[in-house]
This record gives C-alpha cells, structure tokens and sequence, in this order.
C-alpha cells in the first residue's frame, strides 16, 4: 500500500511537472447534486476509487456494491480559460470539472472528468484522470444546471445551439468496482441498463 502511494504521487507530480494548464481560471468550489423528477434520488455525488489515481462520480448516500456506507460529498471546481473567446447568449461558456487528488503525503494534484466509453453499452461514465487530457467539455445553464451544449445543423445549412441534459444515475460496472454512477446517455432512446434513473445535476456553491 505505501508502494502504491509513492508510486502515485510520483506519477501525479510528472503530470503536475509538464506544460501550465490551458483551463486555467479556476470557480469557488461546488457540491453536484442530483435529482430525478419523482424524488427516488436526491442526493450528492462523491468521487469514488477505481483504480490508481482514477474516481468515478458516485452517489453519495452509497447502500451498493463498492459504497454500501454513505459518503461525504466532493467538493468539485469548473475551470475555463483566458484563452476561450467570451461566451454570448445562447452559446455558453465551455469548461472542465476539476476535482483535487489528495495523497497521503499531504500534496494534490488537479484531476478532471473524461468520457469513459464502452462500445457494447449506450452510456458513457464520467472518470476523474489526472490532468485535463480528454476532459469533457461541459457548461452550465441559468438555473447551474449541468449541460452539455452543441451546435445542431439544420436544413439548407440553418442551425441552432441546444442544451443536452442526458445525465442518468445508473449501477455501473468500472473494472473490478461497482457503483451507483452518475452516467451519459449516448442518443436520445433511454439506456439499455434497467436500472438508470434520468437526473439532474445542480451545482451548490460551498
């Protein structure tokens, strides 16, 4: 076990240890909290251990798999860039989740939400990596819900920005660890995995 922590701070100081980050303005930080429309899920989201240096977005009040207990909520950060032109209405501002890895050496390292994806499966599962390779470029709307935004093409080249608010608590499998997870739908059909729940994902400053 202290091999494997040594090992990991050692990793994550390489990373620290490489160019200045581009998403580099940085919020207060925030809990995320869920909630599907009929209240069976209303919660927070923690960052839940799968694997050296990797957490996944888990449900907070645990009672499954790896998380049987409850668990305290993380506390996550938005950060955009001075490089990023201003967002105008309708168009929001894009940014990164950032969550802190903390090492039993009392050092921490920046951490951010990528898309894990699995092409047998029509979700895709937020896992917090080192760094902000591959992060997910995420926004919030006027309410601080989370969303993800794109630019929809329609006929004769005319198209317009829409918010996407795909965002399912499903029990989801990550290596050897299962959770309740905060998950992507991949298209518009509701998930194959029985037992998803559509939610909402706020942001509540602390």
């Amino acid at each position: 076990m202290k091999a494997s922590s040594i090992l990991l701070s050692l990793a994550a100081a390489a990373i620290a240890s490489a160019q200045d980050p581009f998403y580099n303005i940085t919020t207060p930080p925030f809990n995320l909290l869920i909630a599907s429309e009929d209240h069976s899920i209303n919660t927070t989201l923690s960052a839940c251990h799968v694997g050296a240096a990797l957490e996944s977005l888990c449900l907070s009040n645990g009672n499954f798999g790896s998380s049987p207990t409850p668990l305290r909520a993380a506390e996550f950060q938005f950060n955009t860039s001075i490089y990023s032109q201003t967002a105008e209405p309708p168009i929001l501002a894009t940014g990164i989740l950032t969550w802190w890895l903390r090492t039993d050496v009392d050092t921490k390292y920046s951490s951010s939400a990528s898309f894990s994806y699995d092409p047998t499966t029509d979700l895709a599962l937020p896992i917090i990596f080192p760094g902000e390779e591959n992060a997910i470029l995420l926004s919030w709307d006027a309410q601080n819900k989370l969303t993800i935004q794109s630019y929809i093409r329609g006929v004769n080249g005319n198209g317009s920005y829409k918010n996407f608010y795909r965002w399912y608590a499903c029990e989801t499998y990550y290596g050897s660890y299962n959770y309740k997870n905060l998950a992507w739908g991949l298209g518009a059909d509701v998930p194959e995995n029985q037992s998803c729940v559509p939610v909402n994902v706020t942001r509540v400053f602390v």
